[in-house]
């Protein structure tokens, strides 16, 4: 290996730098308060718990990148457990996920932005949109240190506000611990457990990794140790901040960064979201263009989607997905879709790809800690999907059955198309 082509792989911090941002996501800007209203004092010991299970989580898809690298990502490992078809299939799912969730995560940072620039949420994610369609036709190095900057400044401005509000202007009143509520407590958890997706996208990187099986561990264990203080850290000042310190009478993110910006923490709050929701899509839009490159490589999509430019991105696969962003963009502009729609088929995909990873983990992983985890895993991921709606719900399994059952399978069906 020479030293250009060394210096242009990810190491742990610019892999972790991938990682930090999509992963903690708008979801320690919306979960925080929203879960505190529903379990009560009981909220940070659902923190906890998720925050346990993400450590498992991923570890789990951290050591399933590494028996198995390359662009495919956890499908590789998949593929092992489960055989090709299977391995296609999640594929399908996951690239499903990805046509739609990247653009509720556009469309939640422009509405952050709305406020400033007055102008319809379409329209202000579409510069966002174009942006990050740029950004990850660059080398992946430089994706990760854009990354990896932007998730530092979000990171360490929400830790500094939290711990500030517990330093200096949290309640002086004892808190109860109050009377425990198990559907409450569950409530929370399901809320919660959102801030777990993410790990699984990871390994489609894996090929872009410098030594995978020293760079990934150590990434994925600085990366959760991260969001694992910034979480705990932002979720315990939610709990504990003085009333005087809230604006509206309920408590936002927001509130926790006024000791430190005063009257512009509406305006910094927006730059913070933006950049978590540009950090996301990068990861997310990124690794599935990977994957689907590698998908047209073995044949299973068209052969242009294999395609990759001089600083080795999937440049065709990005740019579709791009196109079709902006077409959904446009759904949402003329109020053929909105974003609750988006999500729930984006989370849908992406739990079902999930399971499945998890399932595979379970048969190909030797630790049995790793594999007792697993299982309960699988379990937790099955209890989420069965909420995810009646109509997501039934393509997710007409999509199974008719890949893994109908006798002229998907893959034929796209060989003949070619």
């Amino acid at each position: 290996m020479t030293e250009t082509t060394h210096t242009k792989k990810l190491g742990p911090l610019l892999l972790s730098g991938l990682m930090i941002g999509p992963i903690l996501g708008s979801g320690i800007i919306i979960l925080p308060p929203l879960v505190y209203q529903v379990a009560g004092n009981w909220a940070l010991a659902a923190w906890i718990l998720i925050v346990g299970l993400s450590f498992f989580f991923a570890v789990i898809f951290g050591r399933l990148s590494i028996l198995f690298p390359g662009d495919a990502g956890v499908a590789r490992a998949i593929e092992e457990a489960f055989g090709s078809r299977v391995k296609k299939l999640t594929s399908f799912y996951l690239i499903g996920a990805v046509l739609f969730g990247p653009v509720a995560v556009l469309l939640t940072a422009a509405k952050y932005l709305r406020p400033i620039y007055n102008m319809p949420e379409p329209l202000l994610a579409l510069p966002i949109l174009l942006t990050c369609t740029f950004l990850l036709l660059r080398q992946v190095t430089s994706i990760g240190r854009i990354s990896f900057i932007l998730s530092t400044i979000v990171a360490l401005t929400l830790f500094v506000g939290g711990a500030a509000i517990l330093l200096f202007h949290r309640t002086s009143e004892v808190v109860a611990t109050g009377s425990f509520s198990f559907p409450q407590f569950g409530y929370g958890l399901l809320l919660l457990f959102w801030t777990m997706v993410g790990w699984e996208v990871v390994g489609n990187y894996s090929g872009d990794v410098r030594d995978p099986k020293t760079t990934i561990p150590r990434a994925v264990i600085f990366s959760v140790c991260i969001m694992a203080a910034v979480s705990l850290t932002v979720a315990t000042a939610v709990q504990m901040i003085s009333p005087d310190m809230v604006q509206g009478g309920t408590v936002t993110i927001t509130d926790l960064i006024r000791p430190l910006f005063g009257g512009n923490s509406d305006i910094i709050m927006a730059a913070l979201v933006a950049s978590l929701c540009i950090t996301s899509y990068l990861l997310f839009t990124g690794g599935v263009a990977r994957l689907a490159a590698s998908l047209a490589g073995e044949g299973y999509l068209p052969d242009i989607l294999a395609r990759k430019s001089t600083t080795r991105a999937p440049f065709i696969a990005i740019l579709v997905f791009a196109f079709f962003h902006l077409a959904v963009l446009a759904a949402v502009y003329f109020h053929f879709a909105d974003v609750e729609q988006l999500v729930a088929v984006a989370d849908g995909f992406f739990i079902a790809n999930a399971l499945i990873g998890i399932l595979s983990a379970i048969r190909l992983l030797q630790s049995r800690i790793l594999r007792i985890a697993a299982r309960l895993l699988a379990l937790i991921f099955s209890g989420i999907l069965l909420n995810a709606g009646a109509a997501v719900i039934t393509i997710i399994l007409l999509m199974a059955i008719g890949y893994l059952f109908h006798p002229i399978s998907m893959v034929s069906r796209i060989r003949r198309i070619r």
